[in-house]
């Protein structure tokens, strides 16, 4: 997979000190979404429901108690789910006793870098971490820029400050075999 400038992406991040297998309960799911479906529906609440949040939301997320009539909203909402015309953002639980975190940004990749323009602002330093990423790929790959000109030279920078923060040195591949130094004379 390749990205590319001028791209965006919505990233979710969901982190969990358990096993990270979620589970639905028994909460009330109040929270929806309009899909790209299309079904005729049979209620005439349903349809009112439809149009009602067409309008209002299109396709960002609502909430049920938004609506005035929020047990007409309720009724109509159910046949929408069930023909997935309307999307449940149901509430994951984990096991007993564990944490779970969730959090989504947009990003902009954008000739100067990527650029995060929405999702709570997130500081690095406050937060500590038990695991940590220990490819040399990934962790070259982490550091460069989504700008192809100015890739050149940050992969190389980025290399450099991956091999010094490891201690690694990298050995250079020899495209030509004839440019290569010899180590035995003739």
């Amino acid at each position: 997979f390749a990205f590319g400038l001028h791209e965006v992406y919505g990233v979710d991040v969901l982190v969990s000190t358990g096993d990270g297998t979620n589970k639905e309960k028994d909460a009330k799911t109040v929270i929806f979404k309009k899909t790209d479906m299309t079904y005729m529906l049979k209620m005439k609440t349903s349809r009112e429901f439809l149009s009602q949040v067409t309008k209002t939301y299109g396709t960002m997320p609502f909430n049920l108690r938004n609506f005035e009539e929020e047990k007409k909203a309720r009724m109509g909402v159910v046949e929408c789910v069930k023909h997935q015309v309307i999307q449940p953002f149901h509430v994951l639980y984990e096991k007993e006793g564990t944490s779970v975190a969730q959090f989504k940004f947009t990003v902009l990749l954008m000739p100067n870098g990527p650029q995060k323009i929405t999702g709570l602002p997130f500081d690095a330093a406050l937060y500590k971490s038990e695991k940590a990423v220990e490819d040399q790929e990934i962790l070259t790959l982490l550091k460069q820029s989504a700008n192809p000109k100015a890739c050149q030279e940050e992969k190389k920078a980025a290399e450099k400050a991956v091999s010094e923060e490891t201690g690694e040195k990298k050995v250079e591949k020899v495209e030509d075999m004839d440019a290569a130094p010899t180590l035995v004379e003739q």
